[in-house]
């Protein structure tokens, strides 16, 4: 979609947009529901999440969306115009979206357009993005979507979404239970998403004596010790597995086996590991002798606090008793 202004980052707070009723419908597998609640109430900064390499991906995409219109529309024909409002859903007033663009002439053809960048080639529409235009169909009464995808190479593949009335409720309904959460304050339950672990950490504190176990944190505290010897016991034979395959392959650096894997062993080869705390806290100590030497003012505490930052953290830690019971 084209860049949103400031009016329109705003208007996250007032609703849910398309991608975020995919989230509350569990599709999105970059953000959980529960991360959604914590966005909408004001507890969780979405944009301070996001890492330097997917900042670059979405600027990525954003700027490459006006080389895949062009290009379909040169290669297959049918003009179009770019989208730069909000569009609010007609009967659901806390539903949203924003579309890259729409078919000329609109009131003919009824035909959206979202655009995708891919490593790869799509030979359908993924269930996300699927749910994403169903909900701008229900925003904009479209009647189908084309789903541009534009990988690295030759122009964009087009993919048709038609729309379905059925699949539209069912999210409606997703999108209404979730907004009443969020109004209510009554979170969806939690999962295991980093961001909702942070949350966790920063808020739920209590400088309290031990507590005794109800019977359900039992069963959760036995749960995780369960799932730890699961996982305990899969590593192993894991291990086991690799060797199995390493002596098998006799020296040869792939093993393919068409429909369920790759094996890939480099070659040997001798790699260096630097410990850069060690190296910084020796140069630390020559710049100080160096300093002294010449008599010189440095301050080596304020360069040590200017690349220093501070986060808060908290560990959390199962310990198994004596009779294996987690306690």
């Amino acid at each position: 979609m084209p860049r949103l202004t400031d009016e329109q980052l705003a208007e996250r707070a007032l609703g849910l947009g398309a991608t975020d009723v995919v989230t509350a419908a569990g599709l999105n597998p970059y953000q959980t529901p529960f991360e959604l609640y914590l966005s909408k109430i004001g507890e969780l900064d979405v944009d301070a999440t996001i890492s330097d390499s997917s900042r670059g991906r979405m600027e990525r995409g954003h700027r490459l969306e006006d080389v895949a219109l062009a290009w379909d529309r040169d290669e297959r024909g049918g003009d179009y115009e770019r989208v730069s409002r909000t569009v609010w859903h007609p009967r659901i007033p806390f539903i949203y979206c924003h579309p890259d663009a729409r078919r000329k002439p609109w009131r003919t053809t009824r035909r959206l357009i979202e655009v995708k960048t891919s490593l790869g080639r799509w030979n359908e529409v993924p269930r996300r993005v699927e749910a994403q235009v169903q909900v701008q169909m229900a925003c904009t009464s479209a009647v189908a979507v084309d789903v541009l995808v534009l990988g690295f190479d030759g122009p964009p593949a087009r993919l048709e979404v038609v729309r379905d009335d059925a699949l539209i409720g069912a999210l409606e309904q997703v999108a209404i239970a979730m907004w009443d959460r969020i109004e209510r304050r009554d979170p969806p339950p939690v999962d295991g998403g980093r961001d909702a672990g942070r949350w966790l950490d920063r808020t739920r504190w209590a400088d309290e004596p031990d507590l005794m176990a109800d019977r359900v944190q039992r069963a959760l505290l036995s749960e995780i010790v369960d799932v730890r010897r699961q996982i305990d016991a899969l590593s192993a034979r894991d291990a086991v597995l690799v060797n199995d395959i390493k002596f098998s392959m006799a020296g040869s650096g792939r093993l393919n086996a068409p429909g369920v894997a790759r094996a890939i062993w480099t070659k040997p080869g001798t790699y260096r590991d630097v410990k850069w705390k060690d190296v910084a806290a020796e140069l630390r100590i020559e710049a100080q002798m160096m300093a002294s030497a010449l008599k010189l003012d440095v301050d080596l505490d304020a360069i040590e606090q200017k690349y220093t930052s501070e986060r808060e953290s908290r560990s959390f830690r199962v310990l198994i008793d004596d009779e294996g019971s987690a306690t």
